[in-house]
């Protein structure tokens, strides 16, 4: 099956929108006179022609990668009907198992069409992009098993004396439907983090993917449809918020909302549908503690890494250094070289570890605050340069406490390293942000880390490891401004079911 019709098919190009919302390009051409192919929306196991349709240009060429259609409230409706009614069908976990693995099979067989379209479509470098599809296979596959695990216990009610004679026990319910929201940064993988879990679950999706990752998301409906995945279970439709997202927060069919994003967008969502079960993974400004125990050089590569994967854009991307004085120098010394060493450039090259933020107003934004950081008393190590859609690798010192860099989340290759004098003032600066995701530290000393574990305030702490680190399978999820939920495969599917209480008696 296919979401892929021929451009003739197509409508008026127009911008579009999502929770990351974007401005029109008034600058494209007709639709109809460009040779690449419309992509549809996927509402109950069909593919269907959109309200309007619109442009999706090439992230560093700039060249036309696809068509692709919007939704409108009809559409966003359409989807909940028959997400609704795939779940009045039986999904077997046997089928639910079979399904994903296949699933996982198809994006594996076509691995670097997933990797090339993540690339043209958000700018990501091609080596990360490959990474993000070899990621989304594991998530999958961890998804076809773990369907098969699904939980359920026995619950002693004999142990009181009205609980006589009876027996209890859990079953496992999927919650119903699933509206998954998702961002650009991880436009294959963090869908999957969604989707994955809920049909493992049980549970039926409605699909509104970043304005940004639209070519994405329908590679991966196209991959679920020739895995056999039964009609109505994943639905996709993108387009403006208040055409796809809104009805979704209205309807009673929809039980959970699943969103990552930003904190604004996060809460908002929760506060205007009060009723559902949110999965919120949200923003942050990640830290890491340096202390004069640690290895200088094992730390500035982790810390290089941890701030400039995927050009910074990522929730977890490391913006706080907290480095004690006793090591400062040596340190922030052999970071600033990683940084400065950093290929930059063309995501297509395999060596180009930053390319282009996801539009050129995000890196100017960016590149504005940096100067700002540096006018109020900042000092600019390294970096700074915006080229395009490309901000180089960027390093400051000498950075407030309650400057904009380091306080709100930066969403770009910037770090700053802020000298302290101790682990408790480090522990101190680290909790005084309203996000708390993941955080780390850099320490030979056992004492030190077990302190910091045990102090800061995070979803993870990491020990002398990036703390961008994330596995697929482990409990993944912030506490504060940075969400609420837990993913990671198996705790996403224990977010997304009920369990009904069985009590037995002859």
């Amino acid at each position: 099956m296919s979401g892929v019709v021929e451009t003739e098919a197509s409508r008026d190009a127009r911008g579009t929108a999502s929770a990351d919302a974007s401005v029109p390009d008034a600058s494209v051409p007709d639709a109809s006179e460009l040779p690449v192919r419309t992509l549809q929306l996927f509402i109950g196991g069909e593919w269907t022609p959109g309200l309007r349709t619109r442009v999706v240009s090439d992230r560093w060429t700039g060249e036309p990668v696809a068509i692709v259609s919007e939704g409108a409230p009809e559409h966003a409706v359409a989807a909940v009907d028959a997400a609704a009614k795939a779940l009045a069908t039986a999904f077997p976990v046997p089928d639910r198992a079979r399904v994903l693995a296949a699933a996982a099979a198809n994006i594996q067989a076509r691995a670097e069409d997933f990797a090339q379209a993540i690339t043209a479509e958000t700018g990501k470098p091609v080596t990360a992009a490959r990474g993000e599809v070899g990621r989304g296979v594991e998530t999958l596959s961890w998804a076809a098993e773990e369907a098969k695990r699904l939980p359920g216990e026995t619950v002693r009610l004999d142990a009181i004396a009205a609980g006589a004679g009876t027996m209890a026990f859990t079953v496992p319910e999927a919650r119903g439907v699933v509206a998954a929201i998702t961002p650009f940064n991880f436009p294959l993988n963090l869908v999957l983090h969604k989707v994955a879990p809920a049909l493992a679950a049980g549970c039926s999706v409605v699909l509104k993917p970043s304005d940004k990752a639209v070519v994405v998301a329908v590679l991966l409906v196209e991959a679920f449809a020739d895995a056999g995945l039964p009609a109505g279970r994943l639905n996709l439709v993108s387009g403006p918020p208040a055409s796809v997202v809104e009805p979704w927060l209205s309807d009673p069919r929809v039980a959970v909302v699943t969103f990552t994003g930003s904190s604004a967008v996060g809460w908002d969502l929760k506060r205007r549908s009060p009723e559902k079960l949110h999965v919120l993974e949200l923003g942050s400004n990640t830290a890491l503690v340096v202390t004069d125990s640690a290895d200088a050089e094992r730390a500035a590569a982790d810390a290089a890494t941890a701030a400039l994967a995927n050009s910074g854009q990522a929730c977890v991307s490391l913006q706080r250094i907290y480095v004690t004085s006793g090591i400062a120098e040596r340190f922030t010394a052999a970071l600033a070289e990683r940084f400065r060493q950093t290929p930059v450039g063309d995501p297509r090259d395999p060596a180009t570890v930053v390319g282009p933020l996801i539009t050129d107003s995000a890196a100017s934004h960016l590149a504005a605050t940096v100067e700002a950081s540096v006018a109020t008393g900042g000092r600019l190590l390294t970096g700074g340069t915006l080229d395009g859609g490309v901000l180089h690798p960027t390093l400051l010192a000498d950075v407030a406490q309650g400057d904009p860099i380091v306080c709100e989340e930066a969403f770009g290759p910037v770090a700053s390293v802020i000298v302290v004098g101790d682990l408790d003032e480090a522990i101190a600066a680290v909790n005084d942000s309203e996000y708390a995701l993941n955080t780390a530290i850099h320490t030979s000393d056992l004492g030190e880390a077990m302190a910091f574990a045990e102090r800061a305030e995070a979803g993870s702490v990491l020990v002398n490891m990036p703390p961008s680190f994330r596995a697929d399978h482990m409990p993944y999820g912030g506490v504060k401004g940075s969400g609420q939920g837990t993913e990671g495969v198996r705790y996403a599917i224990h977010e997304l079911l009920h369990e009904k209480l069985v009590v037995l008696k002859p």
